[in-house]
């Protein structure tokens, strides 16, 4: 399997607040690149020996890595392809610094390592529940 580039210049991956969200609620968007010249995208012609999906996990902590959501492979793909983004829906996370990961999944289900490709992320405290301001 090809590394998946995730952090640094090549690959983006932010966890922000969402407008109107509770406090802990954050979408987490990943973006990295993968060569898929060995390990070709899925397709509907090509459903074995192939890279089916992206998962993205939070390993903060270095304990179990916690799997947030997936990125479909591009359908197909047989070369280099950059700048392959996903959003989760809203995630719970706690505020300070999340290491993440991101995996590539075989369509039989073997994947690579969390380890291979990190990137962190600040995660800002929520907004106050409740805000009442009283000027005399």
């Amino acid at each position: 399997m090809k590394k998946i580039f995730l952090g640094g210049m090549l690959g983006i991956l932010s966890a922000g607040g969402f407008a109107g969200a509770a406090a802990s609620q954050h979408t987490v968007t990943a973006t990295l690149n993968y060569d898929f010249t060995v390990d070709n995208g899925c397709s509907a012609t090509v459903t074995t020996g192939c890279v089916k999906q992206f998962n993205i996990y939070d390993i903060t902590g270095g304990g179990t890595p916690v799997k947030l959501y997936s990125i479909t492979a591009p359908s197909g793909a047989n070369s280099a392809v950059t700048g392959i983004t996903g959003t989760s829906g809203l995630i719970t996370l706690k505020a300070g610094v999340h290491t993440f990961a991101a995996t590539a999944q075989m369509a039989d289900g073997t994947e690579s390592s969390p380890n291979g490709s990190t990137a962190t992320a600040e995660v800002a405290p929520g907004s106050p529940a409740g805000f009442t301001v009283v000027v005399q």
